[in-house]
């Protein structure tokens, strides 16, 4: 009977240890658009349909030089401080008008050519909300290499 107690206790003993291992390190990454990064916080637009505000401080392993609207590797502890901070790519500037909006890709036409840039949960809208961006809007944008925005601002409504 002892033995059986005891050997028990020890089972629940390993188990709450490893429960409580796997509860420890909750640690989650992200991937998104940075908003503002400045004085100890930096705001993210997440892949995973939120925003994150998280810490950092000279703990925090940064790779690049970030800024707002760059494309960002987070990696955050589950108190929110950051632990690592890695650039991953800076939009480019452009203009264009609205020809058609199909669902969340905006078909522009910016200088000589039609372009299908992409809204996604990470673009920031400035000024207008993405369900507003209508045929004839002239915009100004910060896109990234696979045509997702970074930033949509509007410049005009109803340009033809």
């Amino acid at each position: 009977m002892k033995f059986t107690t005891i050997a028990m206790g020890i089972s629940s003993l390993a188990l709450s240890l490893l429960v409580f291992a796997g509860s420890a390190r909750a640690d989650e990454t992200f991937y998104g658009t940075v908003e503002s990064y400045g004085g100890g916080t930096i705001v993210v637009h997440t892949t995973k349909h939120s925003v994150g505000t998280w810490k950092t401080d000279g703990t925090t392993k940064i790779t690049g030089a970030i800024e707002a609207l760059d494309w960002v590797f987070v990696d955050v502890e589950t108190s929110g401080h950051v632990r690592t901070l890695r650039m991953e790519e800076k939009p480019t500037q452009h203009s264009g008008v609205v020809k058609e909006v199909k669902g969340k890709v905006l078909a522009v036409h910016s200088g000589p050519n039609m372009e299908n840039w992409n809204l996604t949960e990470t673009t920031i809208m400035n000024g207008i909300a993405a369900a507003d961006v209508a045929v004839g809007d002239e915009i100004g944008v910060r896109l990234y290499k696979n045509h997702n925005l970074a930033e949509v601002k509007l410049i005009k409504h109803g340009v033809k």
